[in-house]
């Protein structure tokens, strides 16, 4: 072999034109779905999904987002009800939430928790956040309505508070509207208050004309109207720019204790055990009927037409807007006593019960648990969640969990 030479060439020999290239577009459909099987949900839509036509016509098939939340809730049907046909993002948002949703609450060491202390000094009955879950305002029996102002993630706490007397009378619950909160209180009184930075500064007083204590509020920026349920039976629905009154009326026969609405309707719940469904546009009580017989609602939450509800003996029922109102489902918990607070979305079904816990399920049919957690205060009276930050009111103190890392997410 002495003489012989080789002909040893590198790819340097060759023009770079020649030169062979492979990209995720040559590889076959089924492997490029392997390779999206190992990318969390939130990737593929914002990102991967968004390079090329290629990309986006493959992702775009409902089918692919179906299997990947079937593989969360394996034995469970999603969502509840059937979505709409028309909206094309439903399946592939869905799975976006419910994977954040399912992968934040399940790992405790995603979270951070901590308590709102040395405000109150008797129990909170109501919590809102505000201001993409970075404030947080409460009230409660003490009369106190407080400001504050929640520690960025990873520092220590340390809270910025501005109370005052906030009501003659125990605070009963807590909205907001185009940046301004209102108030309910015992007094028979509506408040509003102007938020800047952790200072609450009183603009005006409503009173309400009724005889009996405010118990509950709810609101609806679109028509800018609130709404009340009082200790006397009544309702009352007003525009508190104008304090126009829009209606009042007495659907019960006992107090009511839960309000929900939206552009077209007021939900009411009272300790006579009755829900009524009042048609805001028409003006007219549209139905009133027992969800049961043998316990009352604690907590309700309306969301995209359909209104969540949790009762004394801790079961969830689920009313369809769409089916006039009428319970499509039901369902027993885990709680041991009564549901004072439901949430509702896309991603998860958050309640919380006077057994002092707070429970987080899949919003699935039937509900999966995801996790359970135990509230270091007592019993919890409400709940508020608010861009993946949620906070529950306690006998004198409000209980916080959150990511330990600022998230983009609004839900």
């Amino acid at each position: 072999m002495g003489d012989r030479e080789f002909d040893v060439t590198t790819s340097e020999d060759f023009p770079e034109e020649l030169e062979p290239h492979i990209s995720l577009l040559d590889l076959p459909v089924e492997v490029f779905l392997h390779i999206c099987s190992f990318l969390d949900a939130s990737t593929l839509v914002h990102n991967l999904g968004l390079v090329c036509k290629q990309f986006h016509e493959i992702l775009k098939d409902d089918s692919l987002w179906k299997v990947r939340i079937n593989q969360i809730w394996p034995n469970a049907r999603y969502p509840i009800l059937p979505p709409d046909e028309n909206d094309e993002l439903f399946w592939k948002l869905s799975c976006v939430m419910i994977e954040r949703q399912a992968s934040l609450w399940r790992n405790r060491d995603l979270l951070e928790n901590f308590s709102l202390q040395n405000g109150h000094y008797g129990t909170v009955d109501a919590v809102l956040l505000i201001n993409n879950g970075q404030t947080c305002i409460t009230g409660g029996r003490d009369r106190l309505l407080i400001c504050w102002s929640l520690p960025q993630p990873g520092n220590e706490p340390s809270y910025q508070l501005s109370s005052g007397l906030g009501h003659e009378g125990w605070i009963w619950d807590i909205t907001s509207m185009d940046n301004v909160i209102y108030s309910c209180s015992w007094d028979k009184t509506v408040r509003s208050w102007d938020v800047t930075g952790t200072n609450l500064s009183p603009i005006k007083s409503h009173g309400m004309n009724v005889q009996g204590a405010l118990l509950c509020m709810n609101s609806c920026s679109e028509l800018h109207l609130l709404a009340t349920g009082s200790f006397c039976k009544t309702v009352s629905i007003f525009d508190p720019r104008s304090e126009d009154s829009v209606a009042r009326y007495q659907p019960h026969q006992r107090a009511v204790i839960q309000i929900c609405m939206n552009s077209r309707y007021v939900v009411s719940a009272s300790e006579d055990k009755t829900v009524s469904v009042w048609d805001v546009r028409a003006g007219y009580t549209m139905k009133t009927f027992q969800i049961s017989k043998d316990s009352f609602v604690m907590g309700m939450f309306m969301h995209n037409g359909l209104v969540y509800i949790g009762d004394s003996n801790s079961n969830i029922h689920i009313l369809d807007e769409k089916k006039d109102f009428n319970v499509v489902k039901s369902y027993k918990t885990e709680h041991t006593k009564g549901i004072t607070g439901i949430h509702a979305s896309s991603g998860c079904l958050m309640t919380v019960s006077l057994d002092k816990t707070v429970r987080i399920m899949g919003p699935t049919d039937p509900p999966q648990s995801i996790a359970t957690f135990e509230c270091k205060h007592g019993d919890v009276a409400s709940m508020h969640y608010l861009n993946e930050v949620l906070a529950v009111s306690a006998e004198d103190a409000i209980e916080v969990w959150r990511p330990k890392t600022v998230n983009q997410h609004h839900l």
